[in-house]
């Protein structure tokens, strides 16, 4: 078994930055609406309510991270989502923050209704479950 992300810095270092990438409402936005298929620029603006110019700097910078790719068909730009741990990270902030029975919209007031433990393990059987379906490491920290 290997040591915690907090034992190896390197690692922690990589997540956070990963994460800074999806750290932006219209990133997030992107990234959570492309996990159903491509979509162009125009259908992306109409869709998410995102102005050009800000949706083409949220773009780039996806683009920069390795989270999405950009194919021209025509006079158009398809994106796609090509990075499986950002479609993982957005569906476990839907599981934690998106809509359930008892919460709001927002996320605020009260879960589903299950005590503290059962949400825990809850949590802690998704993150188990998104770790175990990562690829295997490949760069020198693999074997620290």
């Amino acid at each position: 078994m290997s040591p915690p992300l907090g034992r190896r810095p390197d690692d922690a270092a990589r997540a956070a930055e990963f994460l800074k990438r999806l750290g932006n409402p219209g990133r997030m936005a992107i990234v959570a609406r492309l996990r159903e298929g491509e979509m162009t620029v125009a259908e992306m603006e109409t869709e998410l309510g995102l102005r050009q110019p800000s949706l083409s700097q949220q773009l780039a910078d996806l683009r920069a991270g390795g989270i999405v790719e950009a194919r021209r068909e025509a006079k158009s730009v398809r994106y796609r989502l090509t990075d499986d741990r950002a479609k993982k990270v957005v569906d476990l902030c839907d599981l934690l923050f998106g809509p359930a029975p008892g919460r709001s919209a927002t996320g605020a007031g009260q879960d589903t209704g299950a005590p503290p433990t059962a949400r825990a393990s809850i949590g802690a059987a998704v993150f188990a479950r998104v770790g175990a379906s990562l690829p295997p490491r490949t760069d020198d920290a693999a074997g620290a």
